[in-house]
């Protein structure tokens, strides 16, 4: 599902709660499991920042700076699912130069437009993902915990 129509100026969790994707959610639509104390497995969710309201299917960071050290890790395992979503929407910056400005096109123009690029980007990079995105092309970290930024965060810069 690819929900677009709101500019990016606006705020994220106002956002989120305007729109098809975000009133599923919150009405229950997906048919998400529940969570249990019992299971090890973590259910499917959404991974937010402080802005949004914490919702049974939606993570978000706890706040603070006197966190005990599962919050500390729990903030640290959160801000890693966050850097998968800033490398998904960095390469398809960086492999679509629309992106890289400001889109001057009508909004029903800009929607198609987003909605085939993104297209266009799932089918490559399970039809052609190593030469779509090779290897150092996305963040990656070490065993060490030291991140070595992506080749995505250069094509953005030239």
């Amino acid at each position: 599902m690819v929900d677009i129509g709101a500019y990016g100026r606006d705020n994220d969790a106002a956002n989120l709660n305007a729109c098809a994707f975000g009133r599923a959610f919150n009405k229950g639509y997906f048919n998400l499991p529940k969570i249990s104390e019992f299971d090890p497995k973590v259910p499917p969710v959404l991974v937010g920042d402080d802005i949004f309201a914490l919702k049974p299917w939606l993570m978000k960071p706890y706040p603070g700076k006197n966190l005990t050290v599962q919050q500390r890790v729990f903030n640290y395992r959160l801000s890693r699912a966050r850097r998968t979503i800033e490398n998904s929407f960095g390469i398809l910056a960086a492999r679509w130069r629309i992106y890289r400005s400001l889109i001057k096109a009508k909004p029903l123009k800009v929607e198609h437009i987003i909605k085939a690029t993104v297209c266009l980007h799932n089918y490559l990079r399970l039809t052609d993902g190593a030469h779509y995105i090779p290897t150092g092309f996305v963040d990656s970290e070490s065993h060490s915990g030291i991140v070595f930024q992506g080749a995505w965060r250069k094509v953005l810069q030239d």
